[in-house]
């Protein structure tokens, strides 16, 4: 399977870093066997990485309309199995992909380039795009209280990246719907409205496709709204810290 998989790096000469990181991040697709489950097994699956997400099609033909799953590699966890010299494991929480490669080369190089991902793009990154955390000083009860506010941030913005992965899939699948919609549509009108008896009617392509744009369009704004109020919300309260620790700092400095 050497040749079943495609893999290319571009690189920019962006004066913005972090646009470069995004820019000169390996892309990867190609099929790997996946398991399924204890009826159907290990199946062969298409596989891509692009834009930081790792997506599988049950074949290539099948990546036009949308993918069967997605896993944000910013805090994947890929490990490779202690036995099986093909297979390995990437998993974000409860969600675990069980992958196998045709050979131990293969499963070298998918290995390499996912962890190449993770490595170019580091903690600070992220850190930059969804707002830095807060530096405390060695005061016990402000630094317990600092570390517990960044665990929650970090795990406030590691839902928020995964949230907006699947809200941009989501955005993808639209267009890729809407798409197919107006095709079916245009060939209904070019033949003539089936018979379907009983007085049923075929489906109006052009009203669903409407009818489901506009739902999906507000979900995608509600959720949108949902993230905007978290960055408030983490925002306000890494202010509120700050004061904390300013007035913990000036009352310690009186008493001494």
């Amino acid at each position: 399977m050497a040749d079943d998989y495609y893999m290319h790096n571009n690189v920019s000469n962006s004066d913005d870093s972090e646009s470069e990181l995004n820019l000169s991040t390996p892309e990867l697709k190609g099929y790997l066997s996946k398991w399924t489950n204890y009826i159907h097994g290990w199946q062969p699956r298409f596989i891509v990485l692009k834009d930081g997400t790792l997506s599988y099609y049950k074949s290539e033909q099948d990546s036009d309309f949308g993918c069967r799953g997605a896993i944000s590699l910013q805090k994947a966890t890929i490990k490779s199995h202690e036995f099986d010299e093909c297979r390995f494991d990437v998993s974000i929480g409860q969600n675990v992909w069980y992958l196998r490669a045709e050979n131990p080369e293969d499963k070298r190089n998918w290995i390499e380039v996912l962890q190449s991902y993770k490595t170019d793009y580091p903690e600070t990154v992220s850190l930059r795009r969804h707002g830095s955390t807060i530096s405390l000083q060695s005061n016990t009860l402000s630094t317990a209280s600092g570390s517990s506010l960044k665990r929650v941030s970090r795990g406030l913005r590691e839902k928020m990246h995964e949230i907006e992965t699947y809200r941009d899939i989501l955005y993808g699948q639209i267009e890729t719907l809407q798409r197919y919609f107006d095709v079916l549509h245009q060939k209904n009108e070019d033949n003539t409205p089936l018979d379907l008896g009983d007085g049923l009617r075929p489906i109006d392509f052009k009203g669903e496709a409407i009818t489901f744009r506009e739902t999906t369009a507000g979900v995608i704004t509600t959720l949108q709204h949902c993230l905007d109020i978290i960055s408030q919300k983490e925002e306000s309260f890494k202010k509120k810290l700050d004061r904390e620790v300013d007035r913990r700092k000036k009352a310690e400095e009186q008493y001494r």
